[in-house]
């Protein structure tokens, strides 16, 4: 799976951390442990996208210019991750849409099978993570378990319910 998800809640989180300051892409990446070119990349798409501003130039920096609260964990996902590339490595089989000759064959039908279930399972995995914003991941960077008390409270209040 790429880094792209990961570099970007990081980025933001250590940009929230340190407001007002403007922090250069090469202090991101030390934070991050990767190559400041790719941090770029990704800090482009978030400054594209409206969540952060940058300047080049000796004083010059990014900084984030929305609330944490007002950055949904999913919208990152789906920014970063586009559907096709959570999966598409791990399959496995005839992928370039040779004709069947026996619908029987695995080699023929596994692609389309992985990726029907992948595509599924990418689904859920969306709806989980736009339930969270980014003040959420802060509470659970700070408290780990934030995550599971929450939901756990979500299922209990979900089976009162009932």
């Amino acid at each position: 799976m790429r880094l792209d998800f990961s570099v970007a809640v990081h980025s933001l989180l250590y940009l929230d951390e340190n407001r007002p300051r403007k922090i250069a892409s090469r202090e991101l990446a030390t934070s991050l442990q990767l190559n400041a070119v790719m941090i770029r990349n990704i800090l482009s798409v978030l400054h594209k996208q409206g969540y952060i501003e940058g300047s080049v130039g000796k004083n010059g920096g990014y900084q984030l210019i929305r609330d944490l609260a007002d950055i949904n964990v999913g919208e990152l996902y789906d920014l970063t991750i586009p559907p096709t590339i959570s999966y598409a490595r791990f399959i496995t089989g005839d992928s370039k849409g040779a004709k069947v000759s026996d619908s029987t064959d695995i080699s023929a039908n596994i692609s389309q099978t992985l990726t029907d279930l992948f595509t599924l399972a990418d689904d859920d995995y969306r709806r989980f993570y736009h339930q969270f914003t980014m003040t959420d991941l802060k509470r659970d960077l700070h408290s780990h378990g934030y995550f599971r008390q929450l939901i756990h409270r979500q299922q209990a209040n979900g089976m009162s319910e009932n």
